[in-house]
């Protein structure tokens, strides 16, 4: 599957932003084509690791976002996600969200590779990982994000929420990730 990312709000998108998905069972793969509009560098901090259970705040810089939820029916929206966040620099990190901005935790157990390159306005992500057992549903359904830009934050999101500020944690505006295209 595939589709492309919309900017959050009104005015001149600074970048275009492609995702490709697939989930075979547990398994996933996503890859993000990022392009920027402008030469002005990417937003990255070095400080951060390729531990992806230590990089708290790596959303403040550049980054791709994945949310996978596994429903037990299309309409059950209070079953817990993961989200995964890519850097440009192969930065990774991983949460379980049991609820948004509430409860929340590390997976116990998480098999992610990724891969991150950057070819002058061109940052590709790839992300690979086993869905973690505390997601139990069956019906797969979540979000393709991004935060980026240095001087002027800008917000994509495959489904963007209608309110004047982007909200990434609504798993009402989830997309069912097996038959969008």
């Amino acid at each position: 599957m595939q589709g492309y990312l919309q900017k959050h709000g009104s005015g001149y998108a600074g970048h275009s932003l492609k995702v490709e998905w697939g989930i075979t069972g547990r398994e996933v793969q996503i890859t993000f084509f990022v392009t920027k509009r402008s030469s002005e560098d990417w937003h990255t901090d070095s400080v951060f690791t390729q531990d992806w259970s230590k990089n708290w705040g790596l959303w403040n810089k550049d980054v791709v976002e994945a949310f996978v939820q596994l429903r037990s029916t299309p309409d059950d929206i209070k079953a817990p996600y993961l989200e995964v966040q890519l850097s440009p620099l192969n930065q990774p990190f991983a949460l379980i969200i049991q609820e948004p901005r509430k409860t929340f935790f590390a997976p116990k157990v998480f098999d992610y590779s990724h891969e991150a390159t950057r070819e002058g306005k061109v940052w590709t992500s790839t992300m690979k990982f086993t869905l973690p057992d505390e997601l139990t549903g069956s019906v797969p359904y979540g979000g393709f994000f991004s935060c980026v830009g240095t001087s002027s934050r800008e917000f994509y999101a495959l489904n963007p929420n209608p309110e004047v500020q982007p909200d990434f944690h609504r798993p009402e505006l989830f997309l069912p990730l097996n038959t969008h295209e």
